[in-house]
């Protein structure tokens, strides 16, 4: 059960209303949790946006759950098999990632995958980092981490504000 009040739009001041429409989970509880502080909600959603532009959305999704995984997750898990899916990540590989596997994944995603998972665990290793490097600029290796770190991060403040899915938990084989 939540610890904080999971407040609606017009719970805000008129200046904070958009956030709940700029995002791709509309009114989600981690959204309503987050309302009770508008200015905080709100650069969350800015830097969330643009870690957000990092990789192209499939890439992306593989990050996000492979770090909500490693911490298993549910709510991120949740939230992240749909979006993962309409992404174009495959049930097949939503299994994958959740059992720790590196098939069916070609070099690219699988550096994406250790990394994300490294990162999660606060354990990246010369190995890790050295394979993503095979497959990414430099730019893209500190955005990958930072978008790890930062749902690292949303993890927790879930874990804080006592947030758990909405709905029935998809489980951790899809």
């Amino acid at each position: 059960m939540a610890r904080v009040p999971l407040l609606d739009a017009e719970d805000l001041p008129e200046e904070y209303r958009y956030l709940f429409d700029q995002n791709d989970v509309g009114t989600a509880d981690i959204f309503r949790g987050m309302a009770n502080a508008p200015t905080q909600f709100q650069w969350y959603m800015r830097y969330s946006s643009r870690l957000w532009e990092i990789l192209p959305a499939r890439e992306r999704e593989l990050v996000i759950l492979a770090a909500a995984r490693a911490l298993e997750h549910p709510y991120e898990w949740h939230q992240h098999v749909r979006l993962g899916r309409e992404a174009g990540v495959s049930d097949e590989e939503i299994t994958a990632i959740s059992e720790g596997r590196g098939e069916p994944f070609d070099a690219q995603d699988a550096a994406l995958l250790t990394y994300a998972r490294a990162v999660a665990l606060g354990d990246v290793r010369d190995g890790d980092h050295d394979q993503l490097r095979e497959e990414y600029d430099d730019e893209i290796v500190v955005g990958v981490a930072m978008l790890a770190a930062h749902y690292v991060a949303t993890a927790r403040v879930l874990d804080a504000m006592g947030i758990e899915p909405e709905e029935e938990f998809v489980g951790w084989q899809v």
